[in-house]
């Protein structure tokens, strides 16, 4: 494919002529015989138009390669693609009853986009289920207590300082959009922890002991992704960021057996990969001998009182339990004390693994030498990974460069001759001239090995990564989460249009403005809006030396009224902006604090106009306004501390077409008080929630429906967490 050549001077001879010959009136009046070709000015201007013509078509043959070489003299490289990352989880639904290890660099496909997982992994022969005891509300806490008293009265248990549950299934998410979150810290979990039973499968149905036989001494994988919302994220002086401290996780596993009346759990051995609770994890725990696992039987008046496992109600499942895995926070030295604990969980699994975007090549022949300058060979798969390419020539190994003119010749220096260098988006090796850089030999057999991968196609959904060509017979791979983090990389126009920027702060975030511009080009995000506030504490809203406080917010189509930056999306700022920030300057990445709105408009239109238009047409000016992306009056996004006023909005709707005259204009805060002012403070900014347009007077659209005077619902009876 013919690459069209950059044109750094687009105009030809004719018009630089033409625009020289213009421009004498205006700058030499005297001059009236310009419009004739003899005249010896005339000759000297066309004389000029050919000079500048030529080297303008000099300027616009710089290759490519030129311009990235200019790029990084500068330090200024281009942003290359960014792989895709996920978790994926195995099953063995029909294989044998055994544990099979898959190996590190397994290739995974999702589609046409192709993974390869992080690591290996034992693939238990077990099914897997996460419990959580939810905390009732105070008035079915009290229900519970007066049917448990009711159902128990005959065993004169006391039923003060009994805390009741009902046990929930923490399944894996359906939908991106809705992740269910299990918070440990909270109180909303009665006993900070996560009940992850171990099942038989389908297929071993009763064979309970012969599985606990299986998995006993194995390693069990345990895939944990933190809860994906935050509202902010610190990058503290002099220290990488997140380095805030958190409160480890610990992991036990039921025995079976009793001490006296308590049951008793082992503490596992385990080994994190990071920290389970602010980025996704995968813990090795070390499963002990048989004799240290099982399950208890228990009756009616201990199945889920106190630490036994939670209590189930299907039976079908209580039947498969063969063991459980407690994952669970510290308890506080005061029972009744809150934990400062964050421990937020979006999905909990096991025979986990992580995935990325890219495929492992372990040998692939690229051609046999011809001996002749400047030969290139063309590898077959795209984008590669410039960092994981190696070539060998006839069993030698041969360097990369990005400057083969700057490689000494193969007569002088044999060895440090022996290099090449590649183009990462085309995959084409290109070797030296003899003089500068080694030929490969006539007949050399020249291989590679390498990764390719990388770019937006590897951002897939929930299951899309669902298959292996070497998976065993009888095994399944999902991914629980989406995949992210693929970014396209950057193009040399983009990386170009950087160089002002590197220019006046040389990559290092000083001033407002250079927190603003490097914000702005973090890649693999797709940021909508950044502020920057310098000299300002978000966590005490008052101003503070050394800190500076960015607000990012991402565009995000399936919510333009209020888009909010997830935990990945504040980490992938701080990533990129902490080695380019001052080691003094303490860094508050924030999402936004929204307020919320609602605004009702009344009007009338002009004779003939369809009513549901207008209508529309006021709504759509309302919430353009109102938007944190493209609302104010720069159509740039709300201001900062700039206050939602009524009258504002009552200009903005008179401006939609059709109108004849706006009747008023109501407004609700977000506890449902009528204002006219919306106060907008510090990182506030407003959100509009809901918004109306009716013909004549405004409606109170705050107003909740009226009751259907239906029976309350009452709980189910659950039982006791303990006594």
């Amino acid at each position: 494919m013919l690459i069209p050549a950059p044109l750094v001077q687009p105009q030809t001879f004719n018009q630089l002529l033409t625009e020289a010959l213009v421009r004498v009136p205006v700058y030499n009046p005297e001059y009236t015989n310009h419009q004739n070709n003899t005249d010896p000015g005339v000759t000297i201007l066309q004389l000029f138009a050919f000079m500048v013509d030529n080297l303008s078509y000099l300027c616009n043959q710089i290759p490519d390669r030129n311009r990235i070489k200019f790029l990084n003299l500068l330090g200024i490289p281009m942003d290359p693609p960014q792989a895709a990352s996920g978790v994926v989880v195995f099953s063995n639904d029909r294989g044998p009853l055994a544990t099979v290890t898959l190996p590190q660099g397994l290739p995974v496909v999702a589609g046409a986009a192709g993974f390869a997982t992080s690591d290996g992994l034992d693939v238990l022969p077990v099914d897997a289920k996460t419990y959580l005891r939810q905390a009732l509300s105070p008035a079915d806490q009290t229900i519970a207590a007066q049917t448990y008293t009711q159902l128990y009265a005959a065993f004169t248990t006391p039923t003060t300082n009994l805390q009741f549950y009902q046990t929930e299934s923490f399944d894996p998410p359906a939908t991106a959009n809705n992740l269910p979150v299990a918070d440990l810290g909270d109180g909303s979990i009665v006993d900070r922890s996560l009940w992850i039973a171990l099942l038989t499968r389908a297929v071993d149905a009763g064979a309970n002991s012969a599985v606990l036989d299986e998995i006993a001494g194995k390693t069990l994988t345990l895939g944990i992704v933190p809860a994906s919302e935050a509202k902010e994220l610190v990058l503290e002086p002099a220290a990488p960021g997140n380095s805030q401290p958190s409160s480890p996780l610990i992991y036990e596993i039921s025995t079976g057996q009793l001490n006296g009346t308590a049951p008793v759990y082992q503490r596992l051995d385990s080994i994190q990969d990071t920290d389970p609770l602010t980025v996704p994890s995968l813990v090795q725990l070390t499963l002990p001998a048989r004799n240290s696992i099982g399950n208890w039987a228990l009756g009616p008046l201990e199945d889920g009182v106190g630490d036994f496992p939670p209590s189930l109600q299907d039976q079908s499942v209580q039947s498969r339990v063969v063991t459980w895995i407690r994952v669970r926070l510290p308890l506080p030295a005061d029972a009744l004390a809150p934990s400062a604990a964050v421990a937020r969980f979006n999905w909990v699994g096991i025979n986990a693994t992580k995935v990325s975007q890219q495929i492992q090549v372990p040998v692939e022949l690229v051609g046999t030498g011809t001996g002749e300058p400047d030969q290139s060979f063309t590898l077959v798969n795209t984008p590669v990974l410039a960092s994981t390419l190696s070539i060998t020539i006839d069993g030698v190994p041969w360097s990369q460069t990005d400057d083969l003119l700057a490689a000494p010749s193969e007569v002088a220096d044999a060895t440090r001759s022996r290099v090449y260098m590649v183009d990462n988006a085309s995959g084409t090796l290109t070797f030296g001239t003899g003089v500068q850089g080694a030929r490969p030999a006539a007949g050399s057999k020249i291989f590679a090995t390498y990764a390719f991968g990388g770019g937006i196609a590897g951002n897939v959904g929930i299951g899309a990564i669902n298959a292996s060509p070497q998976l065993p017979a009888g095994f399944k791979i999902t991914n629980p989460l989406p995949a992210s983090g693929g970014s396209a990389g950057e193009t040399l126009d983009q990386a170009e249009k950087r160089i002002p920027l590197f220019l006046q702060n040389a990559g290092r975030a000083v001033s407002a403005s250079d927190f603003k511009d490097i914000v702005d080009s973090t890649p693999g995000v797709d940021l909508g809006r950044a502020e920057v506030i310098p000299l300002f504490d978000p966590d005490a809203a008052v101003n503070a030396p050394g800190v500076v406080t960015v607000m990012v917010i991402p565009n995000d189509p399936s919510t333009p009224q209020g888009p909010v930056p997830d935990r990945y999306f504040l980490q992938s700022v701080c990533d990129y902006l902490d080695p380019r920030r001052l080691v003094t300057t303490e860094v508050h990445v924030v999402g936004p604090d929204y307020q919320d709105l609602s605004v009702s408009v009344g009007f009338d239109i002009v004779p003939g106009q369809d009513v549901a238009t207008v209508r529309e047409a006021i709504k759509s000016a309302i919430r353009n306004f109102l938007s944190p992306l493209t609302g104010g009056q720069g159509g740039t996004g709300w201001p900062l501390q700039k206050p939602v006023v009524d009258r504002e909005l009552l200009a903005q709707a008179a401006r939609a077409n059709g109108v004849s005259d706006i009747r008023n204009v109501l407004m609700w805060d977000g506890t449902g008080a009528a204002i006219t002012t919306l106060s907008i403070t510090n990182l506030q900014l407003p959100r509009l929630t809901q918004v109306g347009a009716n013909l004549g007077d405004p409606e109170n659209i705050t107003q909740a429906p009226p009751s259907g005077g239906g029976p309350t619902l009452v709980p189910v009876p659950v039982l006791p967490v303990g006594c």
